[in-house]
């Protein structure tokens, strides 16, 4: 989701991107435009969904294209064009980096072919953020009592929305703990009503919307909650997580999933469980 939007944002309305899951494609629930460009991405290469999801889209007479963390995988053999990330090598059923490795060489890759221009800056500033954001977010959880908290939230909008829902996965797998994602405002239509002592909100801000986001946060404490915000902009009034990236281009969306991912460590952590092997789930799911 982040990817895609990343490449229609950066692109200015030049390209239409869509993001679906490998499953939509193969069931045939989806089917991406003639003359399209399909990309899929798995940490593996070997997810039966996103390889079936490859042949389908390679037989409507799409260009394939596969992004992966596996050398000569199976899904090379599917693909038009192959990119493997064969530095990052993660033994754990989790994805942690290599989410975040595929994620920034996609948003870096919008740059590179839309605003070449900025390219440079991207390169240097991400490696940076990503460093300041780890230390700020173990900082922060550090100084709450995780083992009190039962009940995560996490919000946000566009890109951040993305980072949000990938935080929910991480944390729902590592620590089986209750879980919910929404767009911020949308909260307050209903879902709020769950708001509990337990309740720790995690609001990726954006920078189109600060104001009302913050009067979220604001309202979840009133309720009893917590509230957390990630933002590249100091706001001294909250519980914060600063990755200081001062773009607009929501060109740090993947690096708001590394406070969310050590929330999951933390917590299964806390609660006797080995974050690194999720009950119930395999490294590569296969048909």
């Amino acid at each position: 989701m982040g990817c895609s939007m990343q490449l229609e944002r950066l692109s200015r309305g030049k390209i239409r991107s869509s993001f679906y899951s490998g499953s939509e494609i193969m069931l045939g629930l989806k089917r991406p435009a003639k003359n399209s460009l399909l990309v899929g991405l798995s940490r593996s290469g070997s997810s039966s969904e996103t390889i079936l999801a490859l042949q389908k889209g390679r037989s409507i007479g799409n260009t394939t294209a596969s992004i992966t963390c596996e050398p000569g995988s199976e899904m090379r053999g599917v693909s038009d064009i192959s990119v493997e990330l064969d530095f990052i090598n993660e033994e754990a059923i989790v994805m942690t980096k290599s989410f975040t490795s595929m994620a920034f060489f996609v948003s870096a890759l919008a740059r590179e072919l839309f605003v070449p221009e900025h390219l440079d800056d991207y390169l240097l500033a991400i490696p940076e953020s990503s460093s300041i954001t780890l230390e700020n977010s173990r900082k922060l959880i550090n100084g709450y009592y995780i083992f009190d908290i039962n009940h995560f939230v996490f919000l946000g909008y566009e890109e951040y929305f993305a980072a949000s829902m990938e935080g929910l996965i991480k944390v729902t797998e590592s620590s089986l703990i209750e879980a919910d994602c929404y767009q911020t405002l949308e909260y307050r239509h209903g879902p709020k009503s769950k708001v509990r002592r337990e309740t720790l909100a995690v609001i990726s801000v954006n920078p189109l919307a600060t104001n009302e986001e913050l009067s979220v946060a604001k309202e979840i404490d009133l309720l009893g909650g917590k509230s957390i915000i990630i933002s590249g902009e100091h706001m001294p009034e909250f519980d914060q997580i600063n990755t200081f990236y001062h773009g607009k281009d929501f060109g740090d969306w993947f690096l708001r999933v590394i406070p969310l991912q050590l929330l999951g460590i933390e917590k299964a952590l806390a609660k006797k469980l080995d974050p690194d092997n999720p009950k119930n789930l395999t490294k590569v799911v296969r048909l």
